[in-house]
């Protein structure tokens, strides 16, 4: 049996670990020839999805089998129950995509091998669906039935459970999808994660009258249910290992900002990317604008224009909230050329401001972190420097509280 492992679960894998549970474990054969041993089995994936990579599963296999079968006799059904505690932090994750309800369905792979036989077996099955709470672990109970095969030759039969292909699809508190891809319905191939024990377990079969016969012998026994086997040189993935570049958000940007002392706007383009940890719903991330272009009139008649460039002071950061985010914005602005009446007064492009600037930007209602949103905020100028002779003029007219962003973030 695989020991227990710690979980690190993503919005997608809560709906795999219910799935994982019920088919792998439909997959096992079971007899009624004879009396039952509760079994039980933990296996760990690596499941690959959208937006967030490949993540890893827990699930845990009970049931009951037969140590021994009779050849020829057709095996019975027997009931199948799995058990997925997700985590805290993976209905965290599930809540940030305004998930509230799992359903879908499962295909697991497992192979039934003994003599004369080498069965592939591939078993579709239903995921019920299921409440998502709004913190907290969350627990998914499965129950299924095993099928009924016969065995014609006494020996052994070993029984392990595979791979699994999900398809599944979170939906929000309407019954709407999630967008988590076009038509909210994900494909996540599931890998078993190597050094495990994947056999579910190793039943004699007994030949005629009931006598055990063992099974035909060769330089390497076949493995039973007591038995792991080979380790792989790479041990597993655990939990304390994040994915490769772990959860990422890449947004466009395309707004404008309003230049309180100025009576002018500017717009904005260019991007945001931020690496999120959705465990601790922080995130750290990299601020990119486009050099733009203000026109103004001072004093309400005196035509000018400046260009403006814009670059992030330092990493930026915030917080996910609900099916968005606030972020803690910190900049420096340039005002690399500043005309008046169509001649140039200012021409370096160090002229800048003294501090920085900070913006405490929220996402707006109905922001949502797969397709984007808005994104507001407010801001202040300092005085200016290094805007040669006119730099006091300069400072004094550019110098401004309540300045403000208005942004619509599209997911990219």
């Amino acid at each position: 049996m695989s020991h227990p492992r710690g979980k690190k679960k993503t919005v997608v894998a809560a709906a795999a670990a219910g799935a994982a549970g019920l088919v792998a474990a439909a997959l096992v054969v079971g007899a009624q020839a004879s009396a039952a041993d509760p079994i039980s089995l933990t296996l760990n994936y690596h499941c690959t999805f959208p937006l967030v990579g490949s993540q890893s599963l827990k699930v845990v296999i009970n049931t009951d089998l037969p140590p021994a079968v009779n050849a020829g006799q057709a095996t019975g059904a027997f009931d199948i129950k799995a058990v997925s505690t997700i985590n805290a932090d993976t209905v965290s994750g599930l809540g940030l995509i305004g998930a509230t309800t799992l359903e879908g369905s499962a295909t697991a792979s497992a192979k039934v091998a003994a003599p004369g036989l080498d069965l592939p077996v591939s078993v579709p099955i239903a995921l019920d669906k299921t409440n998502i709470p709004p913190s907290g672990e969350m627990n998914i109970n499965a129950t299924g039935k095993t099928p009924s095969l016969t065995f014609t030759q006494p020996g052994q039969a070993k029984i392990t459970v595979g791979d699994l292909a999900l398809k599944v699809t979170p939906r929000k508190a309407d019954g709407s999808v999630t967008g988590i891809t076009p038509d909210g319905t994900i494909n996540a191939p599931c890998t078993q994660d190597p050094g495990q024990n994947n056999t579910l377990a190793t039943i004699t079969i007994n030949g005629g009258g009931g006598t055990s016969t063992p099974p035909p012998t060769s330089d390497t026994p076949p493995p039973t249910s007591d038995t792991p086997p080979p380790t792989s040189a790479t041990p597993p993935p655990t939990s304390d290992t994040p994915p490769p570049g772990g959860t990422k958000f890449v947004f466009g940007i395309d707004g404008k900002t309003a230049l309180k002392a100025l009576g002018s706007t500017a717009p904005i383009k260019g991007g945001f990317d931020a690496d999120v940890d959705i465990a601790a719903k922080k995130f750290t991330g990299s601020l990119k604008l486009d050099a733009t272009k203000t026109d103004f009139k001072l004093l309400g008649f005196l035509p000018g224009s400046a260009d403006v460039k814009v670059v992030q002071n330092g990493t930026q950061s915030g917080e996910l909230v609900g099916t968005g985010f606030k972020a803690h914005i910190k900049f420096d602005v340039f005002l690399p050329t500043v005309n008046l009446f169509g001649f140039p007064i200012s021409t370096d492009p160090k002229c800048g401001t003294v501090s920085p600037s900070t913006s405490e930007m929220s996402t707006g209602d109905g922001f949502d972190l797969l397709k984007g949103g808005k994104l507001t905020g407010t801001y202040a100028l300092s005085a200016f420097q290094n805007c040669g002779s006119f730099n006091d003029w300069i400072s004094a007219f550019a110098k401004s509280d309540g300045n403000t962003l208005d942004l619509n973030l599209a997911r990219q």
